[in-house]
């Protein structure tokens, strides 16, 4: 098989020998033209599927939407900053600087973010977002100075895309954009430099969002690419969040760790008292900051009284897992008391009119829904209520298992964890119409899990079931192959039963 040329575009084309120069080589330069860049060193096939005979077939990448996308502003003929020098024999008058052609993967970067924008974020104007959604926000002002950022942004736009207008082909495109940003990845996470920079660690969160679109791994990606940031961010040290950009990011892995924390029962470094205090100002003014610090503390909780189960330990020591776990929820009564000093930040509404939730669940089990004030506290009220619903339950069986009970207060225990179980249901509508976005969609994933479970347990067959019909209408029905469970993270919570954290 003869060795593929690897020259530039416009030599390949003329069948001349190039000399492979980088940005622009010698050879356009000469001919007072604009170099176009040459193929990118790792290629991708792009495959389709015959739903009938099962059979992969090929779309051969087009390389033309790569001329131009590796070159840098001021790398033009005439330009001061070029690094190429033409020797004093060859030197001609240029009478007006050659302007530089804009990349048309620049040109489909922008289109593609400003898509992605419109559709994953929430659609009103000067709306109250939380950490995570800000942080989303801020792409379009983010430098790009990484071409692995710009990789993944890629991979995401284009998932986002897919799934907005389920269109298959798009999606083997996406996934191929995602192969290109993980090679990215692993050659710049191989340089020393790394752990300190901003933007290796925010690829790193787009590539797990990514996984959140189109992953079939069920979760398996997610949850290795949290690892990951896990990993940067103890590299980097709480000393090291010091920018926006970089705190924005922190309060992002942070939901990330705490959703797969609950799922598979153990905490990560972000409990401790040093990552503590990287919150500390913004929990004064941000009461989603504020609450996160107290739900962060609850996997610990939970992985304690899993290895005291196995051991065998004595009662004492359960009664200090009880008594720890009372301290953190009366943390998060008084949050909610100071939350709601003003009163409740939502009202109870018919769910029809909640635009277009009946097209994703047409189930009226819950017909009577909450309206919040703001996206924000939508996201704040299901972070409260899915967290006290993990944690209480968690404290009710350890309180049955070592106390004698009597039915007043099993009546209140029942009670109270019914209430957040409901809270949760009512609450989901709002988050998943489509003015909500599809931030406010993934934002409904986990307390949706959390909510079926404790009806599962509990018995209630009718509320399980909406559960289900609202996780898998936000999942956007029939887009995934295999279909992704209801319990998401199911398989991977054997797959960290033998490590002592997760991180």
């Amino acid at each position: 098989m003869p060795k593929r040329s690897s020259g530039c575009f416009t030599c390949r084309q003329r069948k001349v020998r190039c000399d492979e120069a980088k940005p622009e080589c010698n050879t356009c330069l000469r001919r007072g033209i604009k170099c176009p860049g040459y193929r990118p060193t790792q290629a991708f096939i792009l495959h389709t599927f015959d739903e009938q005979t099962e059979r992969p077939g090929i779309i051969k990448e087009d390389e033309n939407r790569y001329r131009y996308a590796n070159q840098r502003e001021g790398c033009t003929l005439g330009g001061q900053k070029s690094v190429i020098q033409l020797r004093a024999s060859e030197a001609r008058t240029v009478e007006a600087p050659v302007p530089q052609q804009v990349s048309p993967v620049a040109i489909d970067r922008v289109q593609h973010l400003s898509n992605f924008l419109s559709l994953y974020l929430p659609r009103w104007q000067g709306e109250t977002l939380t950490p995570p959604s800000a942080l989303i926000l801020s792409l379009p002002s983010t430098p790009a100075s990484r071409q692995v950022f710009l990789a993944a942004l890629d991979a995401l736009s284009a998932a986002q895309l897919a799934v907005s207008d389920k269109n298959y082909p798009l999606i083997n495109r996406s996934r191929s954009l995602y192969s290109a940003a993980l090679s990215q990845l692993m050659k710049r996470i191989s340089q020393p430099s790394t752990p300190r920079d901003d933007e290796t660690l925010l690829a790193t969160y787009l590539l797990a969002l990514y996984e959140v679109f189109v992953g079939v791994t069920n979760g398996h990606g997610f949850f290795y690419h949290v690892q990951g940031l896990l990993r940067l961010l103890k590299q980097r040290g709480p000393s090291s969040i010091t920018s926006k950009l970089s705190l924005n990011l922190f309060h992002g892995i942070r939901y990330y760790s705490l959703t797969i924390g609950f799922h598979v029962r153990k905490a990560s470094i972000l409990d401790t008292p040093e990552w503590l205090a990287v919150t500390s100002d913004d929990a004064k003014t941000e009461p989603w900051v504020s609450l996160m610090d107290i739900c962060i503390c609850i996997p610990r909780l939970l992985e304690r009284t899993d290895k005291l189960t196995r051991a065998g330990a004595s009662p004492d020591e359960f009664e200090k897992v009880i008594l720890d776990s009372q301290i953190v929820a009366d943390r998060a009564f008084a949050w909610l008391a100071n939350y709601e000093r003003n009163g409740s930040l939502y009202r109870k509404v018919s769910v029809d009119s909640i635009d277009g939730f009946l097209g994703i669940c047409d189930d009226l089990t819950f017909d009577r829904v909450f309206a919040f004030n703001t996206f924000a506290t939508s996201n704040t009220y299901l972070l409260y209520w899915m967290s006290m619903l993990i944690m209480r339950s968690h404290s009710f069986l350890l309180m049955r298992g070592f106390h004698q009970l009597e039915p007043k207060e099993l009546f209140l225990w029942d009670r109270e964890l019914s209430a957040y179980a409901d809270c949760i249901c009512r609450g989901v509508p709002f988050s998943c119409r489509p003015a909500a976005g599809y931030t406010g969609r993934f934002s409904t994933l986990t307390p949706l899990v959390v909510a079926r479970k404790y009806f599962e347990a509990k018995g209630a067959t009718r509320e399980a079931t909406w559960c289900e019909k609202a996780y898998y209408g936000t999942r956007v029905p029939n887009l995934y192959t295999p279909p992704t469970p209801i319990q998401p993270l199911k398989g991977i919570v054997e797959l960290v039963q033998n490590s002592e954290r997760y991180i």
